[in-house]
């Protein structure tokens, strides 16, 4: 398949706003496609390289794109394929240089409009608005598979080009071999929020109350002596946390693959903030002496998967019991199984006291959902916060003069795949945070005016704000009131930021409750 032909699908769906032409424009490409071209062009269309990032900033592609005159032969998808593949493999001194290079060949045989395609591509910036839950249905449809099959498989590939080619080609049969295996990291289930215990205990009935641990999200792989750890982002961190191995190894349980939270503790046992965790588990070299320095403690909550038997159906409060019976009380998140408000809110202020943010809610019957964020789970923390995405920063003035400091925030859209300006803010930055966010926004610039530099939407923030108003300036209508910025959230990528749905049903509830709203 020529790329000609997924750019101009690209550029139609870009140009509606219809869902269903989206999908139907979207289904029809696939159809055509044949063998490894499905799994590129479910990807594509999904903005995602199969190589993953590549290194290639602004500043490269710009160098890539200067002077370029067209050749032939045109492009074909198993083309700019082999092209990506040779500039992940560049590695070492000089390695920046040969990957443009390599990127200008490929870029000297695109059009005009294949360019434009490719450096969206490149630089995480497609535009077309069919981001992953898109795409999901115009598999389902062009495969003739329920989407919730395509979706059931996703938890378990993570990768839609691997589920579109087994959706299309084998239908129900080829998506049978997605399940929960050893040594392959299952998606994590995320919670919503919540205002408080009573609109928790409202919505599930008895429930499942956890601390919730301001901690990194890890997945435990066991296979006899043999223990991987993962990430909430799937990606391997075994050799990052050798003590967390070490207590693994030693669960008397033959295969297991266990869900829970790692948190920093300092020398009183109380946890420290994020910030401690992240630098830890960031480390790569001399882990021995951080070891020493920033020891680890896991709390484990979940169960997934023991014995051959995958564990996903199995109710919430099952799956924590057979938990418990392997696990050292100790390593397990404290719980406390109630229907009343009291007691729930009297186990709030024990895990606050604790040095914890605050609770979780679960239903007991509910199944683990992975890879999405279901109503079973519900997180309750005092204060009202946000996870949204830095889109652009402004220089500072006075003595931020040379560091970004005005935050641009967005909202991630599910309906378009975009984001949603909400407002912006440079409250709660410290020193420290404005030199890192200035060389790391820096790093993911992708254009800039004299006052300001825009950036792939990339860095997730938890902000902080009182409450959300009706703003005209923006073009979501709404904006929050009192900003601030609490941290980053490295842990998370922009597809698990919150969306400017949820920020309407906030505004909404508040509306009804009497609050400031708009």
């Amino acid at each position: 398949m020529l790329l000609k032909a997924l750019e101009l699908v690209s550029a139609q769906v870009r140009s509606t706003s219809r869902k269903t032409e989206k999908v139907d424009l979207m289904a029809r490409l696939l159809r055509q496609a044949r063998g490894e071209e499905i799994a590129l062009t479910a990807s594509y269309l999904s903005g995602r390289l199969p190589q993953g990032r590549l290194g290639i900033g602004w500043k490269s592609l710009q160098e890539a794109l200067r002077g370029l005159d067209h050749t032939d032969p045109p492009l074909t998808l198993h083309d700019v394929d082999t092209y990506l593949e040779g500039m992940a493999r560049e590695r070492g001194a000089g390695s920046g240089s040969r990957k443009v290079r390599i990127l200008r060949e490929c870029l000297s045989r695109a059009d005009a409009g294949e360019r434009d395609f490719l450096v969206g591509l490149l630089t995480g910036e497609m535009r077309q608005g069919a981001l992953e839950g898109l795409v999901v249905e115009a598999v389902a449809k062009a495969s003739d598979v329920p989407a919730s099959r395509i979706r059931q498989a996703l938890m378990f590939s993570a990768d839609i080009g691997e589920v579109a080619r087994a959706a299309l080609e084998e239908d129900l049969r080829g998506l049978s071999r997605f399940r929960p295996r050893l040594f392959h990291p299952v998606s994590p289930m995320l919670a919503k929020a919540a205002e408080g215990t009573s609109e928790a205990l409202q919505r599930l009935g008895e429930a499942g109350w956890e601390f919730k641990i301001d901690g990194a999200r890890i997945q435990v792989h066991k296979e006899g002596d043999e223990v991987r750890i993962y990430s909430r982002h799937l990606k391997e961190v075994t050799e990052r946390l050798p003590e967390i191995v070490e207590r693994a190894r030693a669960f008397p349980v033959k295969e297991a693959i266990v869900e829970g939270e790692v948190v920093a503790q300092g020398k009183d046992g109380r946890p420290l903030p994020f910030q401690a965790t992240m630098r830890r588990i960031g480390r790569i070299q001399g882990v021995e002496r951080m070891q020493g320095r920033l020891p680890l403690r896991p709390f484990f909550f979940d169960l997934l998967f023991m014995d051959g038997e995958p564990l996903l159906e199995a109710p919430y409060g099952e799956r924590f019991e057979l938990l418990t019976w392997f696990i050292p009380q100790e390593f397990i998140v404290p719980r406390k199984v109630t229907g009343d408000e009291r007691e729930a809110e009297e186990f709030l202020l024990l895990s606050r006291k604790a040095g914890h943010e605050g609770v979780m809610a679960k239903g007991l019957a509910s199944p683990y959902v992975a890879g999405q964020r279901g109503s079973h789970w519900l997180k309750i923390k005092p204060a009202r916060t946000l996870d949204l995405v830095v889109l652009a920063a402004e220089w500072g003035h006075g003595r931020r003069k040379g560091w970004l400091s005005n935050l641009h925030l967005g909202a991630r859209d599910e309906e378009t795949g975009g984001f949603v300006m909400l407002g912006k803010t440079f409250k709660g930055l410290t020193d420290a945070m404005l030199r890192w966010q200035t060389q790391k926004l820096l790093e993911l610039e992708i254009g800039r005016d004299p006052w300001t530099v825009h950036v792939r939407p990339e860095l997730v923030v938890e902000v902080a704000f009182s409450d959300i108003q009706v703003s005209p300036r923006y073009c979501g209508g709404l904006a929050l009131r009192f900003a601030r910025v609490r941290r980053y959230r490295e842990d998370k990528s922009p597809l698990e930021a919150d969306t400017i749905q949820t920020v309407r049903a906030i505004h909404e509830l508040e509306n009804k409750k009497g609050g400031r709203g708009c």
